[in-house]
């Protein structure tokens, strides 16, 4: 996988952590546990990028349409699951009591459910955008390898084929 991509993930989590800092006000995004929250933004931001490299580089028509509400189903349930932990894990480092075990499941259907409903609209139209900015840079960067002649290792860019003449 290349660096670049980790990076343009990378770049992208920190910038959905602030979309969850400004529609997320219910939850202290930008509270005492900043740090927290941003490494969990851009993990879960890895996961969704790593889980959906292939389909966001060669799905078109409907598929592309349908692709951003798969990405902030996944995306917003890993974000809640790892900032429910993160928490959890302050928590018990500080010897504090932990938190209650329906916590677990309530924050991050509750992050679900809201980024799904009352807040699809705008998010929709971010994960569209993050999808086509991400696109569009994997194909520019296959477009430079193919004219410097630099053999694919990449299993989304398929290779071109060997000839038959030069087969054994």
């Amino acid at each position: 996988m290349r660096k670049r991509y980790l990076i343009l993930l990378l770049i992208s989590g920190a910038g959905w952590f602030l979309i969850a800092g400004v529609l997320g006000y219910a939850i202290p995004v930008f509270g005492d546990m900043w740090l927290q929250h941003l490494a969990c933004a851009i993990l879960a931001s890895l996961v969704v990028g790593i889980t959906f490299r292939a389909p966001i580089l060669h799905w078109s028509g409907w598929r592309w349409y349908l692709l951003p509400l798969l990405t902030l189903l996944t995306g917003t349930a890993v974000f809640g699951f790892l900032l429910t932990g993160s928490w959890q894990l302050t928590e018990s480092l500080r010897g504090e009591v932990g938190l209650e075990h329906d916590a677990f499941y309530k924050l991050p259907l509750a992050i679900v459910f809201y980024s799904m409903t009352s807040f699809l609209p705008v998010l929709y139209l971010l994960a569209l955008l993050t999808q086509h900015l991400l696109r569009r840079q994997m194909r520019l960067w296959n477009a430079d390898a193919d004219a410097a002649g630099v053999p694919s290792t990449d299993p989304c860019r398929p290779s071109s084929p060997t000839p038959l003449s030069r087969l054994p």
